[in-house]
């Protein structure tokens, strides 16, 4: 006993006395009646807030039990109301349950005895529900109750059991595992494509019997997944039954082994077909043992019979069609949209293929929706779209909280703050996302477009490549028109092949078809991180061929939908043949098909082979028993004769009658209401319309369920289930039902002839008055809020009966509700419908409406012209639109049709009229504008505006009071309405329109259509008058009002017109990417699609000139561009096409990069196109971009000749950004041609570009972020030109650098080229190399490619360095790549999957296992046994073998068998046989494998023809069988061969999946073992190889010694060359940096000098005409000392002039020496090289320190120019100078030593007496010493330039001389040199120049080095 909880809550009339089960879910308690003190059993809910589905299953308990009589099952007493649930009141029976009663026996085995009596009480019991029809689905010991006592049997726990004959699978929960694992029939766990009938129930029994025999489970195991996989594939062991002994020691009877595992077989045709036969049998084997103790053998199921007439579900004569099907959806798997059409005739089985495949669809990984059109609902729009996502979000609704959340937050980051568009359309989903605010009212277009945009949006959150979405709409031929549209609009949407995400968050990155950016209307914490998927779409569709023509909607929009290119595939469906017939019959019959033969002639002769109608015809045959079972002869029988004089109509809906009519008068009364609403129904207005309760309802309907003529759509059913019985209980009950108005029970016909044949059951002369009372019905029943969501089921209704309606207030009514319904059409893009609606509403109308209804009148004439346009239809517009100006009394009442009016003008290209129309009615409302406007009328209205903000600030206009005049905002509007069309028609009036605008705005306040008056303005200010600043603000003002008012229709183009026109001349043009992509979001959710457009293409072009890196918006391009052209907007589109040509032409190297031609644009093609349309933008767009190609590839003359041709169109580009872009490169490319074009026009030229560059000097004065560098950058070029070169060096680094700070790497990497070719151009190699480096990797980085390639070629000698690592790099690549490309052709892939699923847990916890299982391995063997063991364990074979290919040469090997024993344990064998040998596989199906590559499977190995013969087959007899090739790097790698020899189809799809992914796994690791293998077989000959290859190396070390020779002596020049070029480079920038100030010096010291010498002249002329000067002047020139600056201030001019010109000699002397960087022989001047050496070591010339100045002795001869490497001979003058000068150094010191040594030894006796004349004395005799450098140049008589140079030096030894020219040498001390100079002049000299270097050298004496060139 367990103690009673305090928690309990009371239940009334019931006094608790123990708790006698705790669970998870329920509680039990033994209670006590009051009212008769009888004891009970009370069993509750344990949660307090149950789903529909506990609450379902809870009380299926008690509806199934509570009338059934049965002395097997424990009595339900009652069903209380419980809290928010029930509880169950039970009889008490006094039992424990079996499981807790086998506990106590000993091994928990029961004796042989106790089984019969058990066993034959609970199959009897079985029998019983079966005859009642009932599976219980749920059998085990915990639901069996045993008395202990007696052994008194009895069945509990019904919550899953079903009434029906056969359960259905609804597709809200496909993989759900009912009932308990380890009992659970193979079909209950979702894996064997079967559905659940009674049979079921004998499986699980089976395994209780099992448990009770052995005292265990057969399968053994706390692992699910190998539990699952044991239920299907492996056989029990009945040795745990035969050797298990009881409490007697009895031994189990072989033939009551049998009994279970017959029970317990894999396919339910093998188990028994009835209780009757299995009852049989265990009686038999208990009388025998009773009698004698023994069981004798026995033949078992000689009784079973099965007396149930059930027709296959299978397909016959479909399996191309499935696989059809199957193939579509395998490749939207891989990111792909498809549509797939089913065709054919009614009842042809098109929906049975669908449904054939949708559960293995929804099982492995993909939503799966559905939805049906209506006949008799054909006006309501979208009804099957809606029916299909409304079922999708109840499947969500059912989910978790938290994942009702996620789902929440998803749809409202895609919809924003125009979800309750689609609420209004699918009003369940409000119950996921609540109520959202109401959206702004959209005319037109723009409303269909928003409603387009929204509902792809909707549609694409549920889209994932993993999980691809697949909807199904069936009876598409009744398809309104709006979703036929709907759905060509899908799929051409989804027709792209490389669709790129685009981003709901700027944060990251998603995939979305239509871009959702972050904008105002997706603010705050509704902004999530939306993945959308690339595709990942199939649209199914069925419908009736033969109701399809030429001319039927449908068949257009297929048309349609092909000619954009899109994958349909068509499947048409035949009406079954004779023998696809006749296997039907003989399976259902259980005969031969030669008994069949006779059926079947007569059922095709009347179905013509449609399988509904032969369906329904068996199953009316077998009903009126001309087919039955014949129990005698224990077989089923026909009586032909009688079925020969049957007169039976061969109409399906006529036959389809006569059986409805066989059903009770009240279940036909309610399928004929039922007809009348629908395909689909549910509970609720069913029992409205039959004035009857819920309950009594379901009973009526029950018997149509039972039938099978109407399914049920939800589990929720089942709290109706077997109502007909339980009146007087449910009348009580059903008014507290926990029923969620949502969740009541749906039902739908079983095919729509169904639904036909109900509705023909009504009279002709009723049908009208019954849609009447329906309507009546509904209106009177249904809540107001209710109403409007089921508007049009409700119009509908009424409409049919509109004639028999003559009451005016109902006639006024139901024109009330029509008009509802058709602004509801309208919103939802219906218009057809909606005109329809209106119409009707307009004909109710009496025909004094506009004196007695005005109101109605007028809101519907409106609303119905509004439809007739957007519907098309403008003559009914017309004359909807003369009613009512004929009959408005007011002239404000009539703008809304003079709004159509406009917009439909405009919409049939009468723009003339438009305005015409607009400008009359403006008239009317005291607005006017001249007849013919001009320039002088827009200057006026300006003029107006100024005047009018006299004393204003603009930024205070957003204080004005808000327009609230009727006639003013009217006026607004037909402004607002007329600019777009007066656009078109003359510009002058558009501006006059937006300037008229402003005007009201300032004078009688802001109305919300006034900020895109003010952005328009603000255009002209900056595009037209320059003034930026006005323009700013007035763009300002228009983003403030716009945020103010909230004016969403004007978003886009306020948002598009500020941040194209306006902001790009204040702030970085970066900064308007972001608002732009906010904007052309905010113009598709409201339908302004013009300028949403306009916004992408403005997005394109700016991306593109701010240097965006190229191959990222070549993605964004193509993908915005692919949006353009869905939203149809042709002109943007051609635009925006233009820069992506421009993008492929530079990332691409094309023949010639400045054509645009091309995959995205051909100019060829749309050249002439925009001239005939006057498309200057156009032309504008596509002139500059030629002229931008054609000067970056140097086609300077063509890029002069596109500017020319441009310069005609920049009217088009007023305020655009491409007008400062034009006139930057129309001045570089005129600069460029300066030196090749004659004086006149190079004037010119520099005329035109003086102009350009004014302009461009205004521009950057307000954005120098945009245009700064552009000024410098064309400054650098005129300089350049005209010879101004310090000035163009300090221009060009300015452009860079200012490029480089506002981030524009295109221009940035332009300027750095044009300085390099500047440099390059006055032979500065060296510098010009850098600034091209830089100019090549910041091309690179912007991802030009082609123009990359194009340096490459044309300064290959500056990017030699960078060619010939790019060259080495590639080579490194290309081998490292083929040493790991390893590529394996068995595809897998990781899903993630986000269910709660039990089958999906396995699966990965089995994925996991597996694969660790394997990759641990390495030895072959040890693989090999683990490879078999997971593959039979995850497969559910019964053998699986691995055949072997080696030596990758085709020769297989047999290299493993394992089989899977009785026990569950796997044995594996090693036979390393050839294939050809081996009696383990099938060699025919083997080879066909291992010729195909091609994963080969089949359900059943009989119909595979080619392997009837094969002598595996024949002997083994495997019932299914699967094989799959594992290919590594193209090579076969082996084969896997799998069987299960238990049964069919055992190898399912997601099977072969988890197989297909362990194979990946295993081919790594067998790759692994192979090398394993023949490692051990290389290591045996590993020390040979060793020891042949030790020789091999030490042959090839004496050849290393050498090239580390070769390498010293290569390191030596390396070293010297870079620290030369350094110092070259070094040199160079000095001199530059110095030059520039220095010349300035320079040159203005003789203007100064000229200045004050004519200063001083005037001083000395006033000195001699002023002769008595002032006191002032006197005390001046006396302070001043004016004699003393007269006399030296030209002393100090002078000296500054000396020192100037010392100072620019040594520049030219640094320029000279720079010259290293040339890398070409040149003519030069030796004289002049020898000269700059020797300025540049002045300093180490002169005097200092005591030391006396080296005199350097030039004896030049007379030379002409010298052809030689100037730069490195001036090399080696300074290193031998330099040496010179050392050497006369250490002369110095050594001297001065001496002369200290003898003159301290002298006097070291006469210390006192040392004077310092003394010390004078030996310093003197130093100075006397001459130090000399000598250097003599000559041509000698072999033609050779000598050069010597001598000093007179210390001198060297000999040893010393012979070194002097080996690397690294030196004498002198650290630190003060490498030996490296001699070394480097020794090569320069005799290397280079093929010349002699010679030395010779006394020491003492001095030293001569003498250079011997060749002259060239």
């Amino acid at each position: 006993m367990i103690l009673l909880s305090n928690d309990i809550v009371p239940l009334s009339g019931y006094r608790i006395t123990e708790q006698i089960y705790s669970g998870s879910k329920t509680l039990v308690y033994r209670a006590v009646r009051k009212q008769d003190q009888k004891i009970v059993v009370i069993k509750l809910m344990r949660n307090e807030y149950p789903t529909i589905d506990e609450i379902a299953q809870f009380r299926n308990q008690y509806t199934i039990t509570k009338n059934l009589n049965l002395q097997g099952i424990v009595k339900p007493l009652n069903l209380e109301n419980y809290r928010n649930a029930y509880a169950l009141v039970m009889e008490d029976f006094s039992g424990i349950s079996l499981k807790d009663w086998t506990k106590r026996k000993e091994k928990n085995i029961v004796s042989l005895g106790e089984f019969f009596q058990i066993a034959i009480q609970i199959v009897s019991i079985l029998e019983e529900l079966h005859r009642h029809r009932i599976i219980h689905k749920d059998i085990k010991p915990a639901n069996v109750l045993i008395n202990p006592n007696t052994l008194e049997i009895k069945l509990i726990d019904f919550s899953i059991a079903t009434l029906l004959p056969r359960e259905v699978q609804f597709i809200t929960n496909p993989n759900v595992l009912e009932g308990t694992l380890a009992y659970i029939s193979p079909e209950q766990t979702g894996r064997m494509n079967r559905g659940i009938d009674y049979r079921s129930d004998f499986y699980s029994l089976g395994v209780t019997f099992f448990e009770l025999l052995s005292g265990e489970l057969p399968f053994n195991t706390n692992d699910p997944m190998e539990l699952v996989h044991a239920h299907i594939a492996k056989q029990p062991d009945k040795f745990k039954i035969k050797h298990s002994k009881s409490t007697n020691n009895e031994e189990i009877p072989e033939v009551l082994c049998d009994i279970v595992m017959k029970l317990m077989s894999k396919n339910a045709e093998d188990r028994y077909q009835s209780t009757y036969g299995l009852k049989y049998d265990i009686e038999i084997c208990h009388q025998h043992w009773k009698q004698t103790g023994n069981i004798p053998f026995l033949k078992l199921a000689v009784k079973d019979i099965s007396d149930r007439f059930l027709i296959p579900e299978k397909l016959y004569g479909r399996q191309e069609e499935v696989a059809n099907l199957l193939a579509a959806f395998d490749r939207v798997t891989q990111g792909k949209t498809e549509m797939v059409l089913v065709a054919g005739f009614s009842g042809i089985g098109k929906t049975a293929v669908v449904n054939e495949v949708h559960k293995p669809i929804v099982r492995q990984r993909s939503y799966f929706i559905q939805g049906k059109f209506d006949q008799f609902q054909r006006e309501i729009p979208l009804s099957a779209l809606v029916q299909a996502f409304s079922e999708l979000i109840r499947q969500i609704l059912i989910e978790t909280e938290a994942e009702i959340q996620h789902w929440k937050l998803k749809i409202l980051a895609a919809l924003g703050q125009q979800a309750q568009i689609i609420n209004d359309v699918i009003p369940v989903l409000e119950q996921i996302i609540g109520k959202q605010p109401k959206c702004a009212e959209l005319s037109g277009n723009a409303a269909q477009n928003r409603f387009n945009l929204l509902f792809k949006r909707f549609i694409q959150v549920f889209l994932s490549k993993e999980h691809p979405l697949v909807i199904f709409l069936d009876d598409l031929q009744w398809a309104d028109t709006t979703s036929l549209k709907f759905i060509q609009l899908l799929m051409n949407q989804n027709n792209v092949e490389n669709k790129k995400s685009f981003i709901a968050n700027f944060e990251s990155q998603e995939n979305i078809l239509i871009p959702n950016f972050e904008s105002e209307n997706l603010s705050g914490d509704r902004t999530q991180n939306l993945e959308i998927s690339e595709g990942s779409l199939l649209l199914i569709g069925a419908y009736r061929d033969n109701e399809v023509f030429q001319a039927h909607p449908l068949y257009f929009t297929i048309k349609e939908i092909e000619k954009t290119g899109a994958s349909i595939n068509h499947i048409i469906l035949q009406p079954l043949n004779q023998n696809n017939l006749n296997d039907l019959i003989a399976d259902t019959l259980f005969c031969k098909q030669d008994v069949a033969i006779p059926l079947t002639q007569m059922v095709f002769a009347k179905t013509k082979g449609n399988p509904f109608f032969a369906i329904q015809f068996l199953t009316s045959l077998h009903k009126d028993n001309i087919i039955k079972f014949n129990y005698n002869l224990a077989c089923w029988e026909y009586n032909l004769p009688q079925l020969q004089i049957l007169t039976l109509t061969d109409d399906v809906v006529e036959f389809m009658a006569l059986q409805i009519k066989k059903l009770p008068k009240i279940t036909q009364d309610v399928l004929k209401f039922a007809a009348c609403i629908g395909n689909e129904f549910d509970l609720k207005t069913l029992a409205i319309i039959n004035e009857k309760s819920a309950v009594d309802t379901a009973s009526e309907i029950w018997k149509a369920l039972y039938e099978g003529l109407v399914l049920p759509q939800t589990e929720a059913y089942k709290l109706f289930q077997n109502a007909s019985s339980s009146v007087d209980y449910d009348s009580q009950k059903s008014q507290n039902l926990p029923l969620n108005t949502s969740l009541w029970p749906r039902y739908k016909f079983i095919h729509d002839r169904v639904q036909q044949a109900a509705y023909s059951l009504i009279p002709q002369d009723q049908k009208k008055q019954i849609h009447l009372r329906i309507g009546q019905l509904l209106l009177k029943n249904i809540s107001v809020a209710e109403r409007e969501e089921k508007i049009f089921q409700l119009v509908n209704q009424f409409n049919i009966a509109v004639e028999i309606i003559t009451d005016r207030t109902q006639r006024d009514e139901l024109a009330e509700m029509n008009l509802v319904a058709g602004r509801k059409a309208i919103a939802s893009t219906a218009y057809i419908a909606a005109t329809k609606y209106l119409s009707t509403a307009i004909e109710l109308l009496a025909n004094d409406c506009w004196e007695t209804k005005y109101e109605l009148s007028i809101a519907l004439y409106e609303t119905a012209a509004e439809a007739a346009y957007l519907s098309g239809n403008f003559q009914k517009m017309e004359e909807l639109i003369q009613v009512v100006l004929a009959q408005a009394k007011t002239l404000l009442e009539k703008v809304k049709v003079y709004e159509i009016k406009i917009q439909a003008d405009g919409a049939q290209n009468k723009a003339l009229a438009s305005v015409n129309t607009s400008l009359s009615f403006l008239k009317l409302l005291g607005v006017e504008f001249p007849h013919q406007p001009n320039q002088l009328d827009v200057q006026l209205a300006m003029a107006e505006i100024t005047s009018n903000l006299a004393g204003k600030q603009i930024q205070e206009l957003i204080n004005l009071p808000e327009m609230k005049q009727p006639e003013l905002l009217a006026a607004m509007r037909i402004l607002s309405s007329t600019a777009p069309v007066a656009y078109q028609v003359a510009a002058e009036l558009f501006l006059l329109i937006c300037l008229k605008q402003i005007n009201l705005s300032i004078k009688y306040g802001n109305s919300s259509l006034s900020a895109y008056a003010y952005v328009v303005y603000a255009v002209m200010l900056c595009g037209v008058l320059k003034d930026f600043e006005s323009g700013y603000q007035f763009g300002r003002l228009a983003l403030n009002l716009l945020a103010q008012s909230g004016a969403k229709e004007i978003k886009a183009r306020v948002m598009q017109g500020f941040y194209s026109l306006i902001e790009i001349w204040h702030k970085h043009v970066k900064k308007t990417l972001k608002p732009l992509l906010e904007s052309y979001s905010a113009g598709l959710e409201t339908g302004d699609l013009e300028f949403a457009a306009y916004c992408l293409m403005y997005y394109s072009s700016f991306s593109y000139w701010i240097g965006k890196q190229l191959t990222e918006l070549d993605g964004e391009i193509e993908n915005y561009n692919h949006a353009i052209s869905q939203i149809k907007q042709e002109r943007p589109l051609n635009w925006s096409n233009i820069y992506r040509q421009i993008v492929l032409n530079l990332l691409h190297n094309t023949e010639n990069p400045s054509s645009l031609v091309g995959i995205a644009y051909d100019e060829n093609i749309m050249l002439p196109i925009h001239l005939e349309a006057k498309d200057g933008v156009g032309l504008l767009y596509l002139y500059l971009g030629k002229l931008h190609l054609c000067y970056l590839f140097e086609q300077y003359f063509l890029a002069v000749e596109n500017a020319t041709l441009a310069e005609k169109y920049l009217d088009g580009g007023i305020g655009q950004l491409v007008v400062p872009i034009f006139y930057f490169y129309d001045s570089l490319a005129r600069l460029a041609i300066y030196p090749q074009i004659s004086e006149i026009e190079q004037q010119q030229n520099l005329e035109k570009v003086a102009a350009n560059q004014e302009k461009m000097n205004q521009w950057a004065h307000y954005a120098p972020m945009n245009y700064l560098h552009k000024f410098y950058l064309v400054e650098a070029e005129r300089h350049r030109v005209v010879g101004e070169y310090l000035q163009a060096m300090d221009d060009y680094d300015q452009a860079i650098a200012y490029a480089k700070e506002y981030e524009y790497l295109n221009e940035e990497a332009l300027a750095e080229e044009l300085a390099a070719k500047f440099y390059l151009g006055i032979n500065k190699q060296r510098i010009a190399q850098t600034y091209m480096t830089d100019a090549y990797y910041n091309y690179l980085k912007w991802g030009a490619l082609a123009k990359v390639e194009d340096l490459q070629k044309r300064y290959s000698q500056l990017l030699a360095q960078i060619i010939q690592q790019e060259k080495l790099n590639i080579q490194i690549n290309d081998r490292t790549t083929n040493s790991i490309r390893i590529s394996h052709s068995i595809a897998s892939s990781n899903e993630t999957v986000f269910s709660t699923s039990i089958s999906d847990m396995l699966d990965l916890a089995s994925v996991i296992k597996a694969s660790q299982a394997i990759s641990r391995k390495i030895e072959m063997e040890q693989l090999l046994s683990a490879l078999i063991a997971v593959v039979i364990e995850n497969a559910g074979a019964s053998k699986c073998a691995m055949i072997l290919n080696e030596s990758h040469r085709f020769k297989l090997t047999v290299a493993a068998v394992g089989c899977s024993s009785i026990s569950g344990s796997i044995s594996t064998d090693f036979p390393a046989i050839d294939l050809d040998s081996s009696r383990d596989v099938p060699i025919t199906l083997i080879n066909y494998v291992k010729r195909t590559n091609q994963i080969f499977v089949s359900d059943n190995v009989k119909t595979a023809n080619f392997l009837l013969n094969d002598s595996y087959i024949v002997q083994e007899e495997p019932k299914s069988i699967l094989c799959i090739p594992i290919i590594s790097q193209g090579n076969l790698l082996g084969i896997l061969y799998l069987e299960n020899n238990l049964t069919m189809a055992a190898f399912t799809r997601d099977r072969i999946g988890i197989i297909n992914l362990l194979s990946t796994q295993a081919a790594i690791s067998l790759e692994n073992a192979i090398l394993y293998k023949n490692l051990e077989k290389y290591s045996q000959t590993l020390e040979e190889k060793v020891n042949q290859r030790t020789q091999e190396l030490n042959d090839k070390n004496q050849c290393l010694q050498k090239i580390i020779q070769e390498l010293h002596s290569t390191q030596t020049q390396l070293i010297q060359s870079e620290k030369m070029s350094s110092l070259g480079q070094m040199v160079a920038g000095i001199a530059h940096e110095i030059n520039n100030p220095i010349n300035f010096i320079h040159g203005n010291i003789t203007h100064i000098s000229e200045y004050m010498e004519n200063l001083l002249d005037l001083i000395s002329t006033y000195q001699q005409e002023c002769l008595n000067p002032s006191t002032l002047i006197k005390q001046k020139t006396e302070n001043f000392d004016l004699d003393f600056m007269v006399d030296d201030l030209p002393k100090i001019l002078d000296s500054m002039k000396l020192g100037s010109s010392r100072i620019r000699n040594i520049i030219l002397g640094l320029r000279n020496f720079s010259r290293l960087d040339e890398s070409e022989m040149k003519p030069v001047n030796i004289h002049q090289g020898i000269d700059s050496t020797l300025m540049l070591l002045q300093h180490r010339l002169k005097e200092k320190s005591g030391r006396s100045e080296i005199e350097v002795i030039k004896e030049y001869g007379s030379l002409p120019e010298i052809t030689c490497y100037a730069g490195q001979l001036n090399q080696v003058f300074m290193n031998i100078l330099n040496n010179a000068i050392d050497a006369l150094e250490e002369l110095f010191s050594i001297s001065h030593t001496s002369l200290l040594d003898q003159h301290r030894n002298h006097t070291e006796n006469v210390q006192p007496y040392l004077t310092q004349a003394s010390l004078g004395d030996t310093k003197g005799k130093l100075t006397q010493f001459q130090r000399q450098i000598r250097i003599v140049t000559q041509l000698t008589n072999s033609n050779k330039l000598m050069i010597q140079i001598s000093d007179n030096g210390c001198g060297m030894t000999r040893q010393v001389r012979q070194k002097i020219f080996d690397p690294f040498f030196t004498t002198k001390s650290v630190g003060n040199g490498i030996g490296l100079g001699l070394s480097i002049s020794y090569q320069i000299v005799v290397d280079k120049h093929k010349g002699q270097l010679t030395c010779y050298s006394v020491p003492g004496k001095g030293t001569d080095f003498i250079i011997e060139i060749p002259i060239r």
